[in-house]
């Protein structure tokens, strides 16, 4: 799940700012500051990875896409070309799939640089690093390889481990280690392994030995490949006999790790280049991971599950702007069944149509919201066919026409309500998703924007476990959920207040802490919230 963000020359933010999340995270800040910054750069890697054009780098706009930033000199800050844009995500450590490390720590960070050498100049991949998530320290960096060579040879030495021949070469793209941490807790488990297991793994290079020079190989022993793996297994078995020290194991498996090459799409990485793992260490690699419980340390590996864990994250971001598609008076039934509300809150209609436990669930809230209206979706006429319609009934009236309440179009009731609905709905059918929103309390009156935090509370616990990244200017929002701390419905960890400000080098954030009384530890810069005091003087 997301922990963190860091941004740097993106937009608003110029120099490196780092963005902290919770399962609540409210962003505020004044007008133009850099708030909707956050949210945007997400989206913009979303929308990116989710893109069906081969090999796209970066999308800032796409038709119907999630978001439209422009070019990519307008994502810089200041518009400068000669900025490099970087956006680095600190994400949950997924230890379920097939690509697994000896990487301990509970939070990883993968980060991506991009720069446009000039305005006709295509945008390129500049870097890709990986980082502890707990401490900061860098652990690798990869940069593009060079391919001036012809592509057909490209192919081959590179041996993409997909079919690649149907994509353009300008879209193919590989990625070498250019550096990586010799810092010894990331090497202590590996060399402890192999010390003492040092006698099984050199039987098993001696076997392997024996059998490369069997027919059943199929190798012959003037052939490249031979000559190759049989100088790494004698090289192996050599240094195996050395009677080597930590310092000299890091060196020889640190230069080893080096070689790495991975393929990238886009700028995700999503393959470890076969061509490119040939070392004595090969051989019984499979054999490692089997019985050493992981402690290899495996460069590539851990590459691949930062980027896949990123991509899970990025598949559970939920993006709602701060406008949702006005309500009708009348829907025709798509004759699908969603299963969300829709970026734009456009599929509402259809979901509650089909989950009649949705409305029920829905109604519930509304009443604990005491927005005095209940939901009705039903179908027009007995021979309408698709035609539905959503009403409201209005509970507050005791006065019923006809034996019935009164119940009312949704276009014909406060706007704020229909804006509200889609996230009051998508925080209720959603389950572990991250949804930001851009100021949800648009069109909502005080005491139901404080309301709104008794929603979120409820939200991010069993069974549903979603966060929310929002960004708002309600006061009444923010106290609600101080309250509810107070009240121990929530830990003071629950929730990240992120105060965005703009200063001549650009934005910066600031967490403001919660002590578990939910008073502010750390004071709101500017006075963001004492123009009420100043009125009533």
């Amino acid at each position: 799940m997301l922990h963190a963000l860091e941004l740097e020359n993106f937009k608003a933010f110029g120099k490196r700012a780092r963005i902290p999340f919770a399962p609540i995270t409210l962003i505020f800040g004044e007008n133009s500051a850099g708030k909707s910054t956050i949210l945007q750069a997400l989206n913009l890697l979303k929308q990116t990875r989710e893109s069906r054009e081969t090999g796209v780098l970066l999308l800032p706009r796409s038709e119907n896409g999630i978001v439209d930033l422009g070019s990519f000199q307008e994502l810089l800050f200041d518009h400068e070309l000669k900025r490099t844009l970087s956006i680095s995500v600190e994400v949950t450590v997924d230890r379920i799939g097939p690509f697994r490390s000896s990487y301990k720590k509970s939070k990883i960070g993968i980060g991506f640089s991009f720069k446009r050498p000039s305005p006709k100049a295509e945008v390129l991949l500049e870097q890709i690093e990986i980082y502890d998530g707990e401490s900061s320290e860098r652990i690798a960096k990869f940069h593009p390889l060079d391919r001036t060579e012809i592509p057909q040879e490209f192919r081959r030495r590179m041996g993409f481990f997909r079919d690649s021949r149907a994509i353009p070469f300008s879209k193919l793209a590989a990625v070498k280690c250019v550096w990586l941490t010799e810092t010894v807790e990331h090497w202590i488990p590996e060399f402890e392994w192999f010390k003492d297991n040092k006698e099984r793994i050199r039987g098993l290079l001696e076997k392997r030995l024996v059998d490369l020079k069997h027919p059943s190989e199929g190798l012959r022993e003037d052939s490249d490949r031979f000559r190759e793996e049989y100088k790494s297994l004698n090289d192996g078995i050599k240094f195996l006999l050395s009677g080597f020290d930590l310092e000299t194991y890091i060196s020889r498996r640190h230069s080893e790790e080096m070689d790495t090459v991975l393929e990238v799409q886009g700028f995700f990485p999503i393959g470890i280049m076969s061509g490119k793992r040939s070392s004595w260490i090969t051989e019984f690699r499979s054999f490692l991971h089997r019985r050493s419980d992981n402690t290899i340390f495996d460069v590539a590996q851990l590459v691949m599950l930062a980027s896949r864990t990123l991509e899970q994250t990025l598949e559970a971001l939920f993006p709602m702007g701060p406008f949702r598609s006005p309500p009708e008076r009348w829907y025709i039934f798509r004759g699908t069944s969603p299963q969300d509300v829709g970026y734009r809150g456009d599929l509402l209609p259809d979901l509650l149509f089909r989950q009649k436990s949705m409305v029920k669930e829905t109604n519930e809230w509304l009443k604990r919201l005491d927005i005095g209206y209940e939901l009705k979706v039903e179908s027009v006429g007995k021979n309408s066919g698709d035609l539905f319609e959503v009403r409201l009934i209005d509970i507050r009236r005791k006065e019923r026409v006809n034996e019935e309440r009164v119940n009312v179009a949704l276009p014909d009731v406060g706007f704020g309500i229909s804006q509200l609905l889609p996230f009051i709905v998508q925080s209720l059918v959603s389950g572990e998703q991250i949804i930001s929103i851009e100021q949800p309390e648009v069109h909502v009156h005080p005491k139901l924007q404080a309301d709104l935090g008794d929603l979120l509370a409820e939200a991010i616990k069993e069974p549903r476990r979603n966060r929310f990244i929002v960004e708002t200017h309600s006061e009444h929002l923010i106290l609600r959920l101080q309250r509810l701390v107070y009240e121990k419905r929530l830990d003071p960890k629950d929730v990240s207040v992120i105060y965005v400000s703009r200063g001549p080098e650009g934005a910066k954030a600031e967490r403001l802490r919660l002590d578990d009384e939910g008073d502010f530890i750390d004071e709101w810069p500017n006075g963001f919230f004492l123009e009420r005091l100043r009125e009533l003087r």
